[in-house]
């Protein structure tokens, strides 16, 4: 997995639930982050979209459920 990718949805997670001392790994799902809900979650996934300048299908969004799927949620959309 792309360890840039990897970075920078890792910081968007610390940033939407604002805890910047996550320890986070590809496995960590919500169940494991006190915060991340399901509000969360959308605007985690929204914010990855716009940060890498790309659209996640409904479908697909609804498979994920740790940071490497939405880290090959990313590989997959982008051109």
């Amino acid at each position: 997995m792309n360890e840039e990718i990897f970075n920078r949805v890792t910081g968007i997670i610390s940033g939407t639930l604002n805890k910047k001392n996550l320890v986070l790994g590809y496995e960590t799902s919500s169940k494991d982050v006190e915060g991340w809900d399901s509000l969360a979650h959308v605007t985690i996934i929204t914010e990855v979209e716009k940060e890498f300048g790309i659209t996640i299908d409904f479908m697909e969004i609804l498979e994920i459920k740790t940071i490497g799927d939405i880290c090959q949620a990313v590989v997959n959309n982008q051109k």
